[in-house]
């Protein structure tokens, strides 16, 4: 047991929180480098992993970026053939952005196998309880920056 108080945890967990969120964008930064890519066109391309197919207005809802600019990454990660443009099938004036998922696991996947296979090894020092309530925490945490982000740009 921790004979930390509540507060020193919080305060502890708060940064940890920070260092993660900056080595994400650092490490990302590196990956994007080692492909010739901007990190934004990563961290778009990891939303359609994510999230699925999507129009240059989702990408753009997704990451505040204007449209213009996604118009910009999508072009980019097309170019490199990292995505296609395909029309929706329902919706024929819709154009659908598509991950081309198995370039992206053979060219940039390897980049990030490493981080993924030591964050494995991690989570297996955990039960599988104790893994529910990190998830469950984690969950809440994005919502919560969700909600940050969404407050932040409408002012």
């Amino acid at each position: 047991m921790s004979s930390m108080t509540r507060r020193q945890l919080t305060d502890a967990l708060n940064t940890q929180l920070r260092y993660a969120s900056a080595n994400s964008v650092i490490f990302s930064k590196v990956v994007a480098d080692r492909v010739g890519q901007h990190s934004t066109d990563l961290e778009c391309l990891d939303f359609l992993l994510l999230n699925g197919p999507a129009t240059a207005g989702q990408l753009a809802d997704l990451t505040g970026l204007t449209t213009g600019a996604v118009t910009a990454v999508i072009d980019r990660l097309e170019n490199a053939g990292y995505v296609r443009r395909e029309r929706d099938k329902d919706d024929r004036r819709k154009v659908m952005v598509v991950p081309e998922e198995n370039k992206i696991m053979t060219e940039i996947a390897p980049f990030s196998m490493s981080m993924g296979i030591g964050l494995e090894t991690v989570a297996n020092q955990y039960s599988e309880e104790e893994l529910a309530i990190i998830v469950h925490f984690l969950e809440q945490a994005n919502a919560i920056a969700l909600g940050e982000i969404a407050k932040l740009r409408s002012k």
